[in-house]
């Protein structure tokens, strides 16, 4: 067996040592890119209210804590003018919120089992914000359904908790990896979790357009967000 030459070994010692501290490094990155919350973190679950006799009110809150475009130039700097992006600013970030509710009326109406999910009504909507500041200041994203669909369904009181919701942040196509964004009664498990989600982003589509961004209806919803796209 040949064995390398001794004048060679340390220069050998020395290549092994820097690739192990590159691939070291750039498993760092990867995981980094990874981790939840690295973008965007929910500021506690969403909140529900009643406005007047006409609306239930859903807020959304979160902080935006980095700007997604920093990972991938990992430390170095833009290479273009197509490249270049202020990095206090974060544009075209998308907030989508999927709510349920048991529909108690058809429930009972067949007497139903109280966790037959065939029961649940799924209703979603999004707001696109053209720009936000990155300040890590709390922002609230309120979506509105109308009190009406809350009677006729039999929802429960008169301001009823959710059964359950799915929030997702975007932007470009890109979904960012946040914590706490799926709740469904009091299950934690992953699995049930996820099937929910499936669930819900599924069946809302039928419902469109009867939860919708607040600012449609009052504009100073847009107080903590900013400008955002109007149009379909």
């Amino acid at each position: 067996m040949c064995k390398a030459q001794p004048s060679l070994l340390p220069m050998m010692k020395t290549v092994l040592k820097t690739l192990i501290f590159t691939i070291a490094l750039s498993s760092l990155h990867l995981n980094g890119q990874d981790e939840p919350d690295n973008v965007i973190q929910l500021d506690g679950s969403v909140e529900v209210s009643r406005v007047g006799d006409s609306w239930l009110r859903f807020s959304v809150p979160f902080l935006v804590k980095s700007h997604p475009d920093m990972e991938n130039l990992a430390g170095g700097k833009p290479s273009s003018m197509e490249e270049l992006f202020n990095p206090e600013f974060i544009d075209n970030l998308v907030i989508k919120l999927t709510i349920c509710y048991r529909n108690e009326f058809r429930r009972k109406y067949i007497r139903g089992d109280k966790n037959d999910i065939q029961f649940n009504d799924y209703y979603s909507a999004l707001v696109e914000v053209q720009i936000l500041k990155i300040d890590r200041s709390k922002k609230t994203a309120v979506f509105l359904l109308p009190a009406l669909i809350a009677e006729r369904d039999d929802y429960a009181g008169s301001t009823p908790k959710l059964t359950g919701y799915v929030i997702e942040f975007s932007r470009n196509g890109q979904t960012f990896d946040v914590s706490d964004t799926v709740a469904f009664e009091r299950y934690t498990n992953p699995d049930i979790l996820e099937k929910f989600k499936t669930e819900a982003l599924s069946k809302s589509i039928s419902n469109e357009g009867i939860l919708i961004p607040g600012h449609l209806i009052d504009p100073s919803y847009l107080r903590s967000l900013g400008p955002v796209s109007w149009g379909p």
